[in-house]
């Protein structure tokens, strides 16, 4: 019995999409790219920076991870995440997520898990989704901040969107022998 080979290749892809992995946490994931340039007002400095956000809508958790190099007005005295401003990308409001024990040094790294209450989450989340926060590193020379960057969406892929490309992929590649074999 010869089998139809484009109705198995739909039957194989509608499978593929229903069998799905089981619900599980949306993450969201951003990152910002920190100069002195993007301070309000710009700060002349040879500083830089990036800053990792990852937001977990089941935990409320806030993930941070930071790196910064050769802050010229003295050590890091702090960094937070600043939320929501007016108008995206602009302007400056007061801190909403202050990093606790960040290192009082010149360059440096840090990272940190915060969780926060369900109600706190959702309004940085959504001003961070609309462009509305931002980082920044503090130090005695700039105590408005010495470099700064607004946080912007970055693709990460999720696993189940990895396991539907792999399945896609050998389907594919199965559909291909059969037809170097026919």
């Amino acid at each position: 019995m010869k089998l139809n080979t484009p109705i198995l290749a739909a039957v194989a892809m509608a499978a593929c999409a229903l069998v799905g992995a089981p619900a599980q946490a949306a993450s969201y994931s951003f990152a910002a790219a920190l100069t002195g340039a993007a301070e309000s007002p710009p700060v002349t400095t040879t500083a830089s920076g990036s800053a990792f956000v990852t937001f977990d809508d089941v935990a409320f958790t806030v993930a941070v991870t930071e790196i910064f190099i050769g802050l010229t007005g003295g050590v890091a005295t702090a960094s937070h995440i600043h939320c929501c401003t007016a108008v995206a990308g602009t302007g400056t409001v007061a801190v909403f997520l202050g990093f606790t024990s960040f290192p009082a040094t010149t360059t440096g790294f840090y990272t940190n898990t915060f969780t926060l209450p369900s109600g706190s989450f959702a309004t940085l989340l959504a001003g961070t989704q609309a462009g509305k926060a931002y980082v920044n590193v503090h130090d005695a020379t700039f105590p408005g901040g010495e470099i700064r960057g607004f946080l912007i969406a970055s693709a990460v892929p999720e696993p189940t969107s990895y396991a539907l490309m792999l399945a896609g992929l050998a389907g594919l590649g199965f559909l291909g022998k059969r037809r170097l074999t026919a």
